[in-house]
């Protein structure tokens, strides 16, 4: 495991951040930390490379306590977990060469020597700036400013690359092309790559695992097309549930596509056909899931024949919920 989350507590005085959060994150994850302003994400993110301390529990990251690590070690473990943020964090005054030796510089290394030079060049290769070389911040727009963030925490070849809010402050389209930079990044160089966000296209577009945290304790985890398609009532409130413009007469079933059935399953029609009923189709959604259409559909059928659709719904194992 890269990172050991166990009954983690955090507070700042009086105000408890983080609340007893236990989870792992494994090597190669694209592992996703979600919930509303103020739930504890980027805190959380922070104690994983020890930018902020802990009261109690555990967190180990590459096998270490990183609360009981010396400064030496924890600039190590730092070393190791690159670190993007919303604001971008470039320096003004310098152009996105110099931006991107940064780290070098802070870890006494000369960037102009032949090795660590081809390191910059090749990221800049890899995030599609090597026009923009000597451009300053200024020159560069928000997508483009990403790019060079993203350059500067890979110059160290990180483990890790930690994402705090990295695309909300982009637009639709430049934050599609920084998770599709993202999703190369880890495919490619073998980097786990976390990310905090409260965007959940983010989530399900390049995350394979996910938590969802609120006020500080993690009130869902696992995949995200089962925390969407099968959503607890923390998540309904989330995305924005809209189940209340549903048919007031019959009843209202919910099917949810995920693993077990394939979302463009001709199985309703099936099932129509094999009892000889009709029913009404009230509702239905279909989303990407790194690249798997997954979804949900809410029928509304009469009351005398709810156990026969049930009953088929269970032979084709189907999941689903009254509504």
């Amino acid at each position: 495991m890269v990172i050991e989350v166990k009954d983690l507590y955090k507070s700042f005085g009086d105000n408890e951040v983080i609340k007893g959060v236990t989870f792992d994150i494994k090597e190669g994850d694209i592992f996703g930390i979600i919930g509303q302003s103020g739930a504890g994400k980027s805190t959380l993110l922070r104690c994983f490379n020890g930018l902020e301390g802990y009261q109690s529990g555990s967190l180990l990251a590459f096998g270490k306590e990183v609360n009981k690590l010396s400064r030496s070690e924890l600039r190590l473990v730092q070393k190791d977990m690159g670190m993007i943020f919303q604001n971008f964090n470039l320096l003004n005054r310098l152009n996105v060469y110099d931006n991107i030796a940064l780290p070098l510089k802070f870890w006494k290394q000369n960037p102009k020597s032949a090795e660590n030079d081809k390191r910059i060049r090749e990221l800049l290769k890899l995030v599609g700036l090597e026009d923009k070389i000597n451009a300053k911040p200024r020159e560069l727009s928000g997508g483009q400013k990403q790019r060079v963030a993203i350059a500067r925490a890979l110059v160290m070849n990180p483990k890790v690359l930690l994402c705090d809010e990295a695309t909300s402050a982009l637009d639709p389209k430049i934050t599609q092309d920084i998770l599709s930079l993202i999703k190369k990044i880890n495919e490619e160089l073998g980097i786990t790559v976390i990310m905090v966000t409260h965007q959940m296209e983010v989530v399900k577009q390049v995350c394979n695992e996910v938590v969802f945290l609120k006020k500080g304790k993690i009130v869902a985890k696992g995949k995200p097309e089962e925390l969407f398609v099968s959503s607890n009532e923390d998540i309904k409130d989330f995305a924005g549930d809209d189940s209340d413009i549903l048919p007031d007469k019959g009843v209202n079933i919910k099917l949810f596509f995920t693993e077990s059935e394939s979302a463009d399953s001709p199985a309703i029609t099936s099932i129509a056909r094999e009892l000889n009923v009709d029913f009404e189709i009230v509702q239905g959604k279909l989303e990407n899931f790194r690249g798997r259409i997954l979804g949900s559909l809410i029928i509304n059928v009469d009351e005398s024949i709810k156990d026969k659709v049930v009953d088929a719904l269970e032979k084709r194992k189907i999941e689903w919920e009254v509504l």
